[in-house]
């Protein structure tokens, strides 16, 4: 979900008064502070904003409805870093991934961005879009070994469609949220587009009419079927199933499209300093967390970093819903799992079945037996294990990551970087 303001209605809606009175003094402009203040207030009820224009004509996109008000964020501290689960994999990944295509990335969906970056792969996106059975009969069997009084049903697809559904609005949100953290430190310039694909099906970016048409249909189903956009992804419920049945013949009769989706364009911006050393000089300031130096053995060490992270982060979420048991949303199986204590068992085989766990196994006995040696990383030396790069290729990304906190607390406390 998105929603459009001009400055005027955006401070009607979440400005303090004394916010709505400089604005009035003002001629209906905010200064550099009192903007900031009022994007604190924003950055609660949203997940990201990018701005157009300037002054009073500034237009801000939010992006991403938060269920629920965050708490206040101080950023005077550590910038608002620390909020996401691999929230430096994720920026130095996307960084990175803008490095090795030139700078020159197309519009892509938040699926297609997290599919080209190595996070998910065709297994998940095969089950999400494709036939699920086969899925289904492998995870079963697995279920039934692994799991103690598991009795398979043919209602664990229901399972199967929450793993599906609420994994990927998770790693979607994260995405999102770094690209508006990475454009608010201009590390990149982030822009949010509505494209469809036509019944041709070829992929092009909608105009304001069409946009405007997409969500007069959108939201007059959703009332006729009395349905919440949180509701969608409950793909299995009745009114879910008829809710998009109609809306794709909608879409295909009166606008040709098969479907629409919100595509993130992402640049480095250009600057006279050269796309590394502008890279070098953001990462000095310390605004942010990332890093852009990284070969393709490590980018994959990264990747596999932050999966051991983002699973075991879900893993964790799903202990937690398991215990609520009177979830008036629950479909009856996903209610029965969770009574019988198996639906966080199953979540953790799900996310071994589709690859979002780390592959990464370390030999540390050998570690343990080597000489030890010394690597250098962005000038700064450590020292490993000898054969460190055939038995451990995690510890030259560890010495990556130390250095990045070793420069955010280097900042805090005297506020001056040491790279």
């Amino acid at each position: 979900m998105k929603q459009e303001f001009t400055l005027v209605e955006l401070v009607k809606k979440y400005g303090s008064k004394a916010q709505k009175a400089s604005l009035k003094r003002n001629k209906g402009n905010l200064t550099g502070k009192e903007f900031t203040l009022l994007i604190k207030s924003v950055e609660q009820e949203w997940e990201s904003y990018s701005v157009e224009g300037r002054g009073a004509k500034r237009i801000i996109t939010c992006s991403g409805k938060r269920s629920k008000k965050a708490e206040r964020v101080d950023k005077r501290s550590n910038n608002g870093q620390g909020q996401l689960v691999g929230e430096f994999e994720l920026n130095s990944l996307v960084v990175n991934y803008l490095i090795q295509n030139n700078n020159k990335v197309k519009p892509m969906s938040a699926t297609k961005w997290l599919t080209e970056l190595g996070i998910i792969d065709g297994k998940l996106i095969g089950a999400l879009y494709g036939a699920r059975g086969k899925h289904l009969e492998k995870l079963q069997e697995q279920f039934s070994k692994e799991i103690i009084d598991f009795n398979k049903d043919d209602s664990d697809m229901d399972m199967l469609d929450e793993f599906l559904q609420v994994s990927l609005k998770h790693m979607k949100s994260s995405l999102v949220s770094v690209f508006g953290k990475l454009a608010k430190v201009e590390i990149i310039i982030h822009r949010v587009e509505r494209w469809g694909c036509t019944t041709k099906n070829k992929h092009r970016k909608l105009t304001s009419n069409e946009i405007k048409e997409i969500d007069i249909i959108r939201g007059s189903l959703l009332i006729l079927h009395g349905l919440k956009g949180s509701d969608l992804f409950m793909t299995r419920k009745k009114e879910v199933k008829a809710f998009k049945v109609e809306l794709d013949k909608q879409l295909e009769d009166e606008l040709g499209l098969k479907f629409f989706y919100d595509a993130h364009y992402c640049v480095i911006p250009e600057s006279e300093l050269g796309l590394r050393d502008y890279l070098d000089k953001k990462r000095e300031k310390g605004d942010l967390d990332f890093t852009h130096n990284l070969t393709e053995q490590y980018a994959l060490i990264m990747i596999d970093m932050f999966k051991d992270m983002y699973s075991k982060h879900s893993l964790e979420l799903a202990r937690g819903r398991q215990k609520n048991t009177t979830n008036n949303s629950d479909i009856d199986r996903i209610k029965c799992l969770k009574i019988m204590t198996q639906y966080a068992p199953m979540w953790e085989l799900l996310l071994k079945y589709f690859g979002c766990t780390s592959s990464m196994k370390l030999n540390t006995s050998a570690v343990e037996e080597a000489a030890p040696t010394t690597i250098e990383v962005d000038g700064v030396e450590f020292e490993v294990a000898k054969e460190s790069k055939r038995t451990n290729p995690l510890a030259q990304f560890q010495a990556i990551r130390m250095i990045a906190e070793m420069n955010k607390e280097s900042i805090r406390i005297t506020g001056v970087s040491f790279n």
